[in-house]
């Protein structure tokens, strides 16, 4: 899970990794791309030493992936027909005729 969380991290931030954390910034033939980062990020850890510090990178790297901020939201509620009557002129508008089905049965 912490690879492909990097991997993740470093697939969606390229070119914030390439201008921060880069090491062959000043050699563009190599097309490093922060690839020297992500390997460094993708060692395995040896010690309970580093084990805080991959914790650390697996949040960094999750909390620019799943944190999105929503701006609120306030709804209110209206009422149209408060102190109106009820009128049922829009039943008047419906009309059916038999006279133009589109389904005939079969002749006999």
């Amino acid at each position: 899970m912490y690879y492909v969380s990097q991997v993740l991290y470093y697939e969606l931030n390229i070119d914030y990794i390439v201008d921060t954390y880069c090491v062959n910034k000043d050699k563009p033939e190599l097309q490093c791309n922060g690839k020297c980062h992500l390997a460094k990020q993708l060692q395995p850890v040896s010690n309970d030493n580093n084990s805080n510090d991959a914790i650390s990178s697996l949040v960094e790297a999750f909390t620019f992936v799943y944190y999105n901020e929503y701006p609120s939201i306030i709804f209110h509620t209206v009422f149209f027909l408060e102190n109106r009557e009820k009128s049922f002129f829009h039943n008047k508008n419906y009309a059916y005729s038999f006279a133009h089905t589109h389904f005939k049965p079969p002749i006999v």
